[in-house]
């Protein structure tokens, strides 16, 4: 899925955000991890049964050729169709390294899937790439459920650091009432136009239902006065409503 070329200028707002993630994730337990989003529509006439049929081959394509590359389907569950697409394919290596290998590989060997993948979806609107810090992932990688995108921004006097503890704290207490999500932070990095946040916050489930116990043990059960006190001159989530999508696994890749 990496076939698009794309002409990336790194900007000045481009460059602190890779020196923010890159101090970040250094003190983390797991290495920077890119990740990357093309944004995506269902091309006239297909539904998700044709969608499935080509990303099948695309697993087994990726088993073969870029064996460490995790990708997963999202389709817009809650958000305003003109400000988002209504499909987003990402994907993830656990490292640049493997990334690049698979762009390399993909470039190389899969034109006829692209053109497959091209005749069900249209993935030109929008190509970007981030880098993914891990915040907590109790249940390991990703697999089907739901995921949910929203936009923070790090306050004045803060730092990447601080609002990774935030975001620690946040997780840790929101475990402590039982929630069963997963977490993680995404600092845009290339592709992207003009933003007025500094990371995306991301938190996935495994289903629906946990899902709603979270937003119970949110709006609730305290966990907003909670996430007010963290946050503090820390961090901000306020700039936009966040976006939820159902989420499909398209591969599982090989740790490395």
């Amino acid at each position: 899925m990496n076939v698009y070329a794309t002409a990336v200028l790194i900007s000045t707002v481009a460059v602190t955000t890779f020196t923010q993630a890159s101090t970040a994730q250094a003190q983390t337990a797991s290495g920077p991890a890119p990740v990357e989003a093309f944004y995506c529509s269902m091309q006239e006439g297909k539904n998700m049964k044709d969608v499935a049929k080509v990303t099948d081959k695309f697993s087994k394509w990726a088993a073969k050729n870029d064996p460490s590359y995790s990708a997963w389907l999202l389709t817009l569950q809650f958000g305003m169709r003109d400000q988002v697409p209504p499909m987003i394919w990402l994907g993830s290596n656990p490292n640049g390294t493997e990334f690049g290998k698979g762009l390399d590989a993909w470039q190389a060997t899969g034109d006829d899937l692209q053109a497959e993948l091209n005749s069900v979806m249209d993935c030109s609107i929008g190509h970007v790439l981030a880098s993914s810090v891990e915040i907590n992932v109790p249940a390991g990688p990703p697999g089907d459920g739901v995921v949910m995108f929203t936009q923070c921004s790090i306050d004045d006097g803060s730092d990447a650091m601080k609002a990774i503890a935030a975001h620690k704290a946040f997780s840790a207490s929101m475990q402590a009432m039982g929630g069963k999500g997963s977490s993680w932070m995404f600092f845009p990095m290339l592709g992207g136009g003009e933003r007025d946040f500094d990371y995306f916050a991301v938190s996935a489930f495994k289903n629906w239902s946990d899902y709603g116990a979270a937003y119970d043990m949110y709006v609730g059960g305290g966990g907003w006065k909670k996430a007010m006190e963290i946050n503090a001159g820390v961090l901000s989530c306020d700039q936009a409503s966040p976006t939820v999508w159902d989420v499909k696994l398209v591969h599982q890749g090989k740790a490395s």
